[in-house]
Order: structure tokens, then C-alpha cells, then sequence
């Protein structure tokens, strides 16, 4: 059964603003504490190759013993495969926030992307969402990105350039994963408009918050330089319902 969330009743006008103007908002303490468990309990799961759908994502990113070990591990659309995550991903909560906020008359599921972020494990790079989704019209993406550990900078938390949302929206970055500067793509991008120096926040929030941006905001995650601090997230990856 989809996860009931109290996300569009925590919103209000100003909220929409705030999201229009700076392109993301930071909504704490979404999920509960029997929620987190049972997305956490999903992980270990996913990544040996225990689906209980009997479905295979649509990507699958970092096998044990094959991989490396300092590697972020992600999958794509796992909703497709554990119970757990299709309950949080498939949950019309969501949907109705996303709409609200974006002024979309409605939105549909692009997909999920859930994120394994063990201590030890590098950056990855700064990019816009609806770099990836350009073979839509429109291509136009929203995120409702949801952790489900305590985050902090050092911890690989996920980083946002305020308004970033406002510059053009340019290619996908050719090494996402484990680049030698991981915001080298948003400064490039930054520099092409004449922006020095662009401010980079961090998002620190406690387990079960959420962020909602919209797909063509700047953001990418840290390394996580901490020695037991785990980052795992899921993010819900929606577009306009007319899109074709």
C-alpha cells in the first residue's frame, strides 16, 4: 500500500514561491520512523539481486566483490522490484505536491533512483535532471529527492545552487560518477554566464526529510569523507502529464 506523507498539506503559498524563485525547498521530517526502516531494510536487498517483484530494475549500478568498493551505488526504477520502494515512489502524495508546486496541471512518474552512499565513497557530478529527459516534449522534470539518514556536509549530502534552475539547461555531464572536480560542469556552466563564484548549499536535515527541486536546478553530492555515516536516498522523478 502507497505511503500516506503529509507533504501537500505542509505547503503553502509562500512555498511555491520559495520553490519558483530559488528552485528547491527542504521539507523536514516527511517519512516515519517505520517508513525509514523499511526503505533502509530495501537496500542490502536490491543490491544483492533479491527482488521480491521477480522484476529487474531498469539499471542496476554496483555489484559486491565486482565493483568499487569507494563507488556511489545507485538503481534505476527499483520500484519495479522491492515492494518498499513502490510504495514511497507510487505514492499520489507526491504527485500532488510536485503539481502544486511546479503548477502543473498533473505530473506522471518518470522514474525512480534510489542512492547508496557508504563512508568512503566519492562525489558525484553537479547536473540538471532534464539533461536526461531531453527526448521529451517537454523535457521540463521536477524531484522530490527523499533521505532516509541524518545529513551533513562530509556525509555525501546533496549540494544546490540557489536559482540555478533560471540558467540554460546544457548537455549531460560525460563522468558522473567519481570526477576528479564534481562541480566542475555547474562552474563551467556558471562561468558561460557571467557568474563568479555561485553559492553552493548543502543540504542538512534529519532522517526522512525531502527536497523538492525542479529538474533544471544545478546539484550534485559530496564525497563522503565520514568513517560510519551512511547516506541513502530515493529520488521520485516526475514530469508534466502531458509529456510526450
Amino acid at each position: 500500500m502507497p505511503f500516506s506523507m503529509p507533504l501537500l498539506s505542509q505547503l503553502a503559498p509562500e512555498d511555491r514561491q520559495a520553490f519558483q524563485e530559488d528552485g528547491f525547498i527542504v521539507i523536514e521530517n516527511v517519512l516515519d520512523q517505520g517508513q525509514i526502516a523499511r526503505l533502509r531494510a530495501a537496500f542490502p536487498r536490491l543490491f544483492k539481486g533479491d527482488f521480491d517483484t521477480g522484476v529487474y530494475p531498469d539499471e542496476w549500478h554496483w555489484r559486491e566483490g565486482v565493483s568499487l568498493p569507494d563507488v556511489t551505488r545507485h538503481i534505476g526504477n527499483a520500484w519495479k522490484s522491492d515492494l518498499a520502494i513502490a510504495n514511497l515512489v507510487l505514492s499520489s502524495d507526491i504527485g500532488r505536491a510536485a503539481a502544486y508546486l511546479t503548477g502543473w496541471p498533473g505530473v506522471k512518474l518518470g522514474q525512480d533512483t534510489i542512492w547508496w552512499k557508504p563512508p568512503g565513497t566519492k562525489a558525484g557530478t553537479f547536473h540538471q535532471d532534464s539533461s536526461y529527459m531531453d527526448f521529451l516534449r517537454p523535457s521540463s522534470t521536477v524531484t522530490c529527492w527523499f533521505t532516509l539518514d541524518q545529513t551533513y556536509r562530509g556525509g555525501g549530502t546533496l549540494e544546490y545552487v540557489k536559482g540555478s534552475h533560471k540558467w540554460p539547461l546544457t548537455a549531460i555531464p560525460p563522468n558522473f560518477l567519481a570526477p576528479e572536480n564534481y562541480r566542475a560542469p555547474m562552474e563551467n556552466a556558471a562561468s558561460s554566464i557571467g557568474l563568479a563564484n555561485p553559492e553552493v548549499i548543502p543540504i542538512e536535515v534529519p532522517a526522512g526529510s525531502c527536497v523538492i527541486h525542479a529538474g533544471e536546478i544545478w546539484h550534485g553530492s559530496e564525497a563522503n569523507i565520514s568513517s560510519e555515516s551512511m547516506r541513502r536516498s530515493v529520488g521520485v522523478h516526475m514530469i508534466p502529464e502531458n509529456a510526450v
